[in-house]
């Protein structure tokens, strides 16, 4: 007889007792946790969006398209310095071409004019072609004149209360090398010469003129003195201020009201591009000389300052004599090679986010130098957050050479595309 499973019944499974129904109260508990988790997770988007398009968008930023440097091959020029002295060669933006005489302090004799005009523009510019204020000759000025002459130093000849124009006065410093002028500039400045020699060493100092001390306004006085390297220095920044490259183009002093004109020693103005020097002689110094000259290379207008000083000769003459050689020379060996065409590539703009705008040179792109000189290549400018195509952004420099730089597309800011998908 087959077994039943005991216990009786009619074999049939059991169904599951119900499950307890959930109460309304924890249904509600439960709909408003999910709530308060989609707005949080709301709150946190919304956020994180409102985050990355209220941070600063970083500030534009300029890099080369082309490299960073040119190396010009070959071996650096020699050039034809003088046996005696010490000599140096400079290009502007490009630096050194050489040297010779080592460094050791010598008499300046008047080249410290350079200086003395130098302070005195710095104190009192002067514009371009303008005369200047009106000043008076003391009678202190007019009574060593005797003993100047005595003395044989290079003389205006001033006279008790004669009344000099500025540009005068610094005409007959820098031109005929007066040392009566250069005194009385002294006087007008700094109210005496101590006080103003104290402000041509401070100039020195700033300048970076470790191996010059002055001890007076003309030069005259021995003590005062520096080397090629320092005077070079101090040449480069005069030729920055205008009244003073006008004076020194010059080649005669001819006073106000007329009057025969009184050559300068510099005979070499007007010639190898020669725009300014300065010249200056005594018998501890021998003979002294800076220069300036201008020369177009591959349409670059490029700028030599030099100094030859400690010529044993009779006169400066020697000084600009070795000079005018080392300039020839020295234009000689400059070459120029073309590193871009106009309107090429040769920068862009980042905009930090990932975004470039390319920069078009407004001209060719010349480097000039030297055999075994290495030149770099740079950029400049502060770019705007947006402009239009064409629109100047800086320049790419190379040495001596400075190319303007256009907007090769429109420069707009960063979308909020990317401003939201920005990660740093």
């Amino acid at each position: 007889m087959p077994w039943d499973g005991g216990g009786g019944g009619d074999g049939a499974a059991r169904p599951a007792p119900p499950m307890p129904e959930e109460a309304p109260e924890a249904k509600g508990r439960r709909g408003r946790r999910g709530l308060i988790v989609l707005v949080a997770a709301l709150v946190l988007v919304v956020g994180v969006v409102a985050g990355q398009l209220i941070r600063p968008v970083p500030d534009p930023t300029v890099s080369l398209a082309i490299a960073s440097s040119h190396a010009f091959p070959g071996q650096a020029p020699v050039l034809p310095w003088p046996a005696a002295g010490q000599s140096v060669v400079y290009v502007d933006g490009l630096g050194t071409m050489g040297a010779s005489g080592g460094a050791a302090p010598t008499p300046t004799a008047s080249v410290a004019k350079v200086m003395t005009a130098y302070v005195y523009l710095r104190d009192h510019p002067l514009r371009s072609g303008e005369p200047g204020p009106v000043l008076t000759v003391s009678p202190e000025a007019a009574a060593q004149i005797p003993m100047r002459r005595k003395r044989e130093e290079s003389l205006l000849g001033v006279t008790a209360n004669q009344r000099l124009t500025q540009r005068k006065a610094l005409e007959a410093l820098l031109i005929i090398s007066a040392n009566d002028v250069a005194h009385e500039l002294a006087r007008w400045d700094a109210g005496n010469e101590q006080a103003f020699v104290a402000k041509m060493n401070a100039a020195a100092a700033e300048l970076g003129m470790t191996a010059t001390r002055y001890t007076d306004p003309s030069g005259y006085d021995s003590r005062t003195v520096s080397t090629a390297e320092d005077q070079v220095k101090l040449l480069r920044a005069a030729m920055h201020v205008p009244a003073f490259t006008e004076i020194v183009n010059n080649r005669a002093y001819v006073p106000d009201g007329g009057g025969s004109g009184r050559e300068g020693g510099n005979f070499l103005l007007g010639q190898y591009g020669v725009v300014g020097g300065k010249t200056g002689y005594t018998d501890a110094a021998g003979g002294n000389f800076v220069f300036a000259a201008r020369k177009s290379v591959g349409g670059v207008r490029t700028l030599i300052v030099g100094a030859v000083m400690g010529q044993r000769s009779p006169s400066a003459a020697g000084a600009v004599n070795a000079a005018g050689r080392l300039v020839v020379a020295a234009e000689g060996a400059l070459t120029a090679v073309a590193l871009a065409p106009k309107g090429a590539r040769v920068a862009r703009v980042d905009d930090g986010l990932g975004g470039t705008t390319p920069l078009r040179a407004a001209a060719p792109v010349t480097v000039v130098g030297w055999s075994g000189l290495t030149v770099a290549v740079g950029v400049t400018g502060d770019p705007p957050r947006s402009g239009a195509s064409g629109e100047r952004v800086g320049a790419v420099t190379a040495g001596a050479a400075a190319v303007p730089l256009l907007l090769g597309g429109a420069l707009d800011e960063p979308s909020y595309l990317r401003r939201l998908i920005r990660l740093a």
